[in-house]
């Protein structure tokens, strides 16, 4: 196994760890995420890429909520391709790969998101969403938050030798702070997998 699954599988693992316990203790589960922004601790390095990374995954809720009750699909290729091809004209073109990659990840995290969301809602319909959802405030946050992650990626060094120390403890971190779902844990590693280079 190389160093980048190996740590993935670290940290999923030591992630579902700490919250799996909490989540399973309550009596009422939901399939509802929160997208509640709560003030998170700043953290060193690389680290700083994980807040608007995980303010951004968040909002795949509403997205997702909104899908569901239009009927809409949860793959979009145009917007996405269009998403992407828009951080990446705006970065310098010596981060153009890097950028695209880590873009990529933020939109396939969301889906996973949504996907999971969407299982759910298919296994208990009475929890499932029923009130349209206007997207537009929606879609400007996750266009500002993508810029805000692009800036931050080209800012940093992915070849920084303490970048996944720096994201793998800034993500600890936010579980406790944020109270991430299992499903946002997942999701939230997966978004952050091109953040470092080996």
């Amino acid at each position: 196994m190389t160093s980048r699954p190996r740590l993935v599988l670290a940290l999923v693992v030591t992630t579902l760890a700490v919250s799996v316990p909490a989540a399973t203790a309550s009596a009422a589960p939901t399939t509802s995420i929160s997208t509640t922004s709560l003030p998170m601790t700043s953290a060193p390095g690389a680290g700083a890429l994980v807040a608007p990374v995980v303010d951004r995954l968040l909002l795949a809720d509403a997205v997702a909520r909104s899908k569901w009750v239009s009927h809409g699909a949860i793959d979009d290729p145009a917007r996405e391709r269009a998403v992407i091809d828009a951080a990446v004209a705006g970065a310098p073109p010596a981060t153009a790969d890097r950028v695209r990659a880590v873009v990529r990840d933020q939109i396939e995290a969301s889906k996973t998101v949504q996907r999971g969301l969407f299982a759910g809602w298919r296994a208990a319909p009475w929890t499932a969403p029923h009130a349209a959802t206007d997207l537009s405030s929606t879609r400007r946050r996750i266009s500002d938050l993508t810029t805000d992650i692009v800036a931050r990626v080209v800012g940093h060094d992915p070849r920084d030798p303490a970048c996944m120390a720096d994201v793998a403890s800034a993500t600890l971190r936010t579980v406790a702070e944020r109270g991430l779902t299992p499903l946002q844990i997942v999701a939230s590693v997966q978004a952050e997998r091109s953040l470092c280079a080996l």
